[in-house]
């Protein structure tokens, strides 16, 4: 089917995707019927649809095509339309190439000789980095060409070696200057999805007619020189001065970018500027990046889209009608409460995420998926799978990846987010991410391993086990088959809070991963998928499909758009309901898991409150590497670094009522029980944060058994979020045995903070988050305060020296944090710093905190570096010199006296 699939559709579009290579390669045309190859001057685009069948292309094609989206200025008598992207740079690549170390017999000048030219844009102007060593390529009939003075030699230049080129793909500062609104006649341009073909077509052409593109070779330096243009400018400087802003290329006005898409009432405009291809001969020649260029996305380029414009244009009423969604986007959360609202910014309806080309290649896909040859509706089914993939690659919310040199597709962060850049995919090549032949591969592997299961067996953990075995292994993990193909399985669609199919007590084990709280709203991100799906599946599946958009009411999520009043109730009632219906099928000796993920606690105290109000107890907990960590949670996404899977039994009996400081007794009982455990899993490489949320979950474990009858007093029991918060301090002193801890009367969250960091510098998010699970803090409080930044999953602890400048000239008044003014002190103790300690603690609007003697004490034995330490003792004599000077004045008794704890 998927040969068919291609077969049918592959002609129809690909006289949109042909392209020439570098240095002139061209592709060929061939009729089929009389097997002619076609001239050099004949027109594919010429072919009308029922012509195309008839011929087949084999050449260079377009892989990618690069968009950026163009702020129309908003300022009265200008309207100039400015690409918004934040620097030049659109692509980085490091291309290994053969080459040998030579010397000129002529000049003696040492150069390399490279066997290929490292290029990945071959036919744009290049620059070379002023640090690059020089070089010279290999010329098949001169040979050697020297690069200093042009001698060239003809000699055997014996076994060369690899060696890594540094490529840079800039965007000429012409094009980034953007263009007005209308022509030289007046006529107002389009590129915006409500635009008409006239007025978009003449906007591709007038981008197109300007884009320049500059490869540079080497370390990319502060400023590069178009050897065309000679125009000298800085790469890392774009049209965006800060965040959500633009500069108007015209006019110089920095402007918000939603207000001025907003006040458009349509999509910001766009406008391609580069495309990748493959070209065959190329990569047959065994020339660096394996056949793929980037390459200007010129007037030929836009030609081709604005061709597909017209086609789709006349084809979206007539036979490809019924194959393309026409709903607006639902109010939701999700669409209407993030991003400053995603209609706002254009996007009212779902075909509106999609551009022209977009459209006419998905509605032909889906078309052929529903009416090609006579296919069972289960195969056509599996390929439904292969599309929706191919959506979320083939969209407007799709972007670039410059590290991994591959676009990444909608829904990498879980969100509607509007992007600047955006990256068109190609559709049948072999090569590349997410087109529509990778998007295959999925739905038959699927199938492959259903009828051949597998399960990865990592090679660490067998040889723990049987070291013999584990040595005939290579890599790090391997494959094996357990002979036990996957059985037919009864799917159904519908509320987890009522399963009248499944009867009572029928059940062993319940397996289910819940919704995180308000982080993830599956419906709503699931009617961009729905929306396509429906057009052919409404008429097969009426109870299900026939609703425009998925439903929501039931959905187990705190959403504040379905749920303005009480969106947390909403969920934990609904999730409560969920677990009690999981309770009512399973038998008593049945077994509930679940896997849950968070970054912040309070979902996680929502999903442990239901699960125990429904009658369930933890039997074990066990932390596991998230999925999330896979990618690097890079562009904006919200990650979340582990897992902790929770085992469940239905509770068949009361609890016993237990005070909360026999249960704390006994809880550290259990948990140093299994010292020696966690001390062998430390040794062989287990995190600590690991370590600690495995200590939690035995305590949790504990507390489940006796939950609503663990009492803090007469009477009044303890909540989970409090139990919780004790647990995890009571874990932490016990961990923390033989370490000094901060200053009993220092706020909680500067105690928590340096009991988190100790005497380290910086720490993994991961590793940051396991450690506070349970404290109710989250990283971004500490970030927030200014103690530590974020940088790549990273967070690092503030120098002090830098804090204290930050705070310099401002007002002392609300230097109130304990932490805050002992790391102003520190950093103004040390040297060269250029600011006085005393002036601060003299200052008559600083009111030192009881705790900063303390703190600052504490931070001279314990800082992170011997810098931090000296500089703090500085900063204790300093201050033990002021307080000295203070006359001793009648003073209240506080809550807060200094007392030996």
């Amino acid at each position: 089917m998927l040969a068919d699939i291609e077969a049918e559709v592959k002609p129809q579009i690909m006289p949109y995707y042909f392209c020439d290579g570098p240095n002139g390669e061209k592709g060929n045309w061939t009729h089929l019927p009389s097997k002619r190859v076609m001239p050099p001057e004949f027109d594919p685009l010429s072919l009308a649809p029922e012509q195309r069948p008839e011929y087949r292309y084999e050449g260079p094609e377009v892989i990618y095509t690069f968009w950026s989206k163009h702020g129309p200025c908003q300022v009265t008598g200008c309207g100039h339309r400015t690409p918004i992207m934040t620097s030049s740079v659109m692509a980085v690549k490091t291309i290994s190439v053969k080459h040998w170390e030579h010397t000129c017999r002529n000049c003696r000048a040492e150069f390399h000789v490279e066997e290929n030219a490292a290029r990945m844009a071959p036919d744009v102007p290049l620059y070379v980095a002023p640090s690059e060593y020089p070089h010279s390529t290999l010329d098949r009939k001169k040979g050697v060409v020297c690069p200093e003075c042009g001698e060239t030699q003809l000699i055997n230049l014996g076994k060369g070696t690899n060696k890594k080129v540094e490529l840079t793909l800039l965007v000429h500062p012409e094009w980034l200057a953007g263009s007005s609104k209308q022509d030289s006649n007046g006529q107002p341009f389009g590129g915006s999805a409500q635009d008409d073909v006239a007025s978009s077509t003449r906007w591709d052409q007038e981008r197109a007619s300007k884009i320049r593109l500059l490869e540079v070779r080497g370390e990319l330096p502060d400023e590069v020189t178009c050897p065309e243009t000679n125009v000298t400018f800085a790469p890392d400087v774009g049209t965006v001065p800060k965040k959500s802003n633009y500069a108007c290329g015209a006019c110089g006005t920095v402007q918000d970018v939603l207000d001025t898409i907003k006040s458009s009432g349509k999509t910001g405009p766009m406008a391609g500027y580069a495309v990748q291809g493959y070209a065959p001969k190329r990569d047959k020649s065994g020339a660096p990046y394996s056949g793929r260029f980037f390459a200007p996305f010129d007037q030929n380029h836009a030609a081709q889209y604005d061709a597909a414009l017209a086609e789709w244009e006349a084809r979206k009423e007539t036979d490809l009608a019924a194959y393309w969604p026409r709903s607006e986007l639902p109010y939701g959360f999700m669409t209407h409460h993030l991003q400053g609202g995603v209609p706002n910014h254009g996007f009212t309806h779902w075909w509106t995420m999609f551009n022209p080309r977009q459209l006419l290649v998905h509605s032909q896909l889906l078309k052929s998926i529903a009416t090609i040859g006579d296919y069972d509706w289960q195969t056509r089914e599996y390929v439904l799978g292969a599309f929706q993939q191919y959506l979320r690659n083939q969209c407007l919310f799709s972007f670039w990846n410059p590290q991994r040199d591959t676009p990444e597709p909608m829904f990498s962060n879980n969100n509607y987010h509007p992007k600047s850049t955006v990256v068109e995919n190609c559709v049948f090549p072999a090569l590349g991410r997410g087109n529509w032949a990778s998007s295959t591969e999925g739905a038959l592997e699927a199938r492959e391993w259903a009828l051949q299961p597998w399960e990865a067996v990592s090679a660490e953990g067998l040889k723990r086990r049987d070291p013999d075995l584990a040595s005939e292994i290579s890599g790090k993990s391997f494959k094996v088959y357990p002979s036990d193909p996957v059985r037919a399985a009864e799917p159904f669609c519908g509320s987890s809070t009522d399963l009248t199919q499944v009867s009572d007590g029928s059940l062993d084990l319940v397996i289910t991963d819940p919704p995180f709280g308000g982080l993830l709203h599956y419906s709503e991100l699931s009617d961009f998928f729905y929306v396509w799906l429906r057009l052919v599946l409404k008429d097969k599946y009426p109870d299900y499909y026939s609703a425009e958009y998925t439903p929501k009411s039931l959905e187990a999520v705190a959403n504040r758009a379905r749920e303005p009043e009480d969106p947390d109730g909403f969920y934990k009632r609904l999730l409560t309901q969920c677990w009690r219906e999981a309770h009512r099928i399973l038998k008593p000796s049945g077994i509930l898991a679940f896997t849950f993920h968070h970054s912040e606690d309070e979902p996680w105290v929502a999903v442990l409150e239901s699960l125990f109000d429904a009658g369930y107890y933890l039997e074990a907990t066990y932390p596991i590497r998230s999925d999330e960590t896979k990618g690097d949670g890079e562009f904006g996404s919200k990650t979340i670094e582990y897992d902790i899977i929770h085992v469940c039994r239905k509770r068949t009996e009361e609890p016993t009522p237990v005070s909360w400081g026999r249960m704390r007794r006994e809880v550290m009982a259990d948990v140093r029980q299994l010292q020696a455990m966690l001390e062998n899993h430390a040794k062989e490489g287990l995190p600590a944060a690991d370590i600690q949320v495995i200590r939690r979950g035995k305590a949790l474990e504990y507390f489940s058994r006796h939950y609503g009858k663990v009492y803090v007093d007469e009477g009044r029991p303890i909540s989970v979020k409090d139990a919780l918060v004790g647990i995890n301090q009571l874990i932490d002193e016990d961990a923390d045995k033989g370490k000094e801890p901060p200053p009993v009367n220092a706020e909680p969250i500067t105690r928590q903070f340096l009991r988190t960091f100790g005497t380290a510098t910086e720490m993994k998010r991961d590793q940051l988050q396991k450690f506070l699970k349970g404290s109710i803090t989250t990283p971004d409080e500490f970030e927030q305060r200014g103690w530590c930044s974020e940088k790549s999953k990273v967070f690092t602890r503030v120098n002090p020296l830098d804090f204290a400048r930050d705070w310099s000239g401002k007002h002392k008044r609300r230097l109130t944090s304990d932490l805050d003014q002992a790391l102003v002190l520190i950093g103004s103790c040390f040297d060269g710093s250029g600011i006085n300690a005393s002036d601060t603690l003299k200052n008559e609007n600083f009111k030192p905190h009881v705790a900063l003697k303390p703190l600052l004490e504490w931070l001279q034995r314990n800082g992170p570096d011997q810098a931090n330490r000296n500089a703090a003792s500085r900063a204790v004599t300093i201050y033990n010199s002021w307080a000295a000077s203070q006359a001793t004045k009648p003073q209240q008794g506080s809550l807060f006296e200094e007392y030996d704890l």
